[in-house]
């Protein structure tokens, strides 16, 4: 499969992935989320610390190359998911190459067993702010003799098979992530490139149950004649919601292809998929009757997995926040057409006025393309 654009990723990998194995689907998708930390989180060459940080994603890249996976045990319990609110101390160890020890006790480790690193956050010693950390996890054994113990095993109703344990951390060796600035940008900075990932696991679910109930409906002959009036009402309501998520789906994508980062349309799809995914699996087992419950039908697991988006990654209260917080940062003028098209017959017809999402465009395009630019649109003012 060649995949030649970020809709065709998510959609083609993740979404079919999840239709077949959501646990699966959503382990894997941690790998590319995190990776965006480095490839999306540039700092001007000037900033002090650029040099290292330039440095420490290129050993990203390789060791993703050389087949590495990477995966995140940022979570703690009792945080409410958020991930600012951690407890996991971080003192120096001038033993190299890793140079901290971490402390403390993670959760919703995802993909543990098979991930060669994870990222987390930690309090450095003497600092007031986290600080985003690496752990090399290769050979490393869970019975605490380095440093690391399995607290819990996963055993989550949902995406049960994901592997996303708890750990307890006693002086656990750790690198520090080398990226200047504040530990929020470095996710800010990927501008929804991650989240999307997540989106499309969950949308790759309701996928694979609107077909199978389709399936099931057209199996008993005809179901325009045969279906209750409440199973056609309940089957009516679950194809508009799960064209709704869809749609949701299709506008953060496409926020994306066109600006590039998005953070807010992609936050605002999560959200949207997470409200309206769970309703749709209801409407499916109501449909199904007692049947959804059994360990035979693919509906009830599937329940439970789409709950994952309304508890997890992050949950409503952190996710809630996020949005008001990002909606007061958009400009006034968000929303408006990206071309202010003139009225014809004015005189300025020809030229385009550069609206803000007309200027953040021309902020990430490369150098030499001004002028195709203005051949197509005119003059740009």
């Amino acid at each position: 499969m060649v995949l030649t654009s970020l809709r065709a990723f998510p959609r083609e990998a993740y979404r079919t992935l999840a239709g077949g194995d959501p646990s699966l689907a959503l382990a894997a998708s941690m790998h590319p989320s995190v990776v965006c930390f480095g490839r999306d989180a540039e700092v001007p060459p000037s900033q002090p610390g650029a040099d290292a940080w330039e440095a420490q994603r290129r050993e990203v890249f390789v060791s993703a190359l050389d087949d590495a996976w990477w995966g995140t045990i940022t979570s703690e319990p009792g945080s409410g998911g958020d991930i600012g609110k951690t407890r996991a101390a971080a003192h120096r160890d001038a033993t190299p190459p890793v140079g901290w020890r971490i402390t403390g006790e993670k959760h919703f480790g995802s993909g543990s067993g098979v991930t060669s690193y994870m990222i987390t956050t930690a309090l450095p010693e003497g600092e007031a702010e986290p600080a985003w950390f690496i752990f090399d996890m290769r050979g490393v054994p869970w019975d605490g003799s380095t440093g690391l113990a399995l607290r819990a095993e996963w055993d989550g109703h949902g995406m049960a098979g994901t592997n996303s344990h708890g750990d307890t951390l006693r002086d656990f060796p750790a690198t520090r992530m080398a990226r200047p600035g504040h530990w929020r940008q470095a996710i800010e900075a990927n501008g929804g490139t991650s989240i999307i990932l997540f989106v499309g696991v969950i949308l790759g679910v309701v996928d694979a149950a609107m077909a199978y109930m389709d399936r099931q409906l057209r199996g008993r002959g005809a179901p325009a004649s045969t279906l209750p009036a409440f199973e056609k009402g309940e089957w009516v309501m679950a194809q508009r919601e799960a064209r709704l998520t869809q749609q949701a789906y299709d506008g953060a994508l496409r926020a994306l292809e066109q600006r590039g980062r998005s953070r807010r349309d992609a936050q605002m799809a999560k959200a949207n998929l997470a409200t309206l995914a769970e309703p749709v699996l209801t409407q499916l087992c109501r449909i199904a009757g007692g049947g959804a419950y059994s360990r035979n039908s693919p509906l009830g697991h599937w329940f439970e997995d789409v709950r994952a988006a309304d508890f997890l990654r992050p949950p409503w209260s952190v996710a809630l926040e996020g949005l008001y917080a990002i909606g007061w940062e958009m400009p006034p003028t968000a929303g408006a057409p990206i071309f202010a098209v003139p009225a014809p017959g004015r005189t300025d017809a020809g030229k385009v006025t550069v609206t803000p999402a007309i200027r953040s465009v021309l902020a990430l395009t490369p150098a030499g393309c001004e002028a195709p630019l203005a051949e197509r649109f005119g003059s740009v003012d």
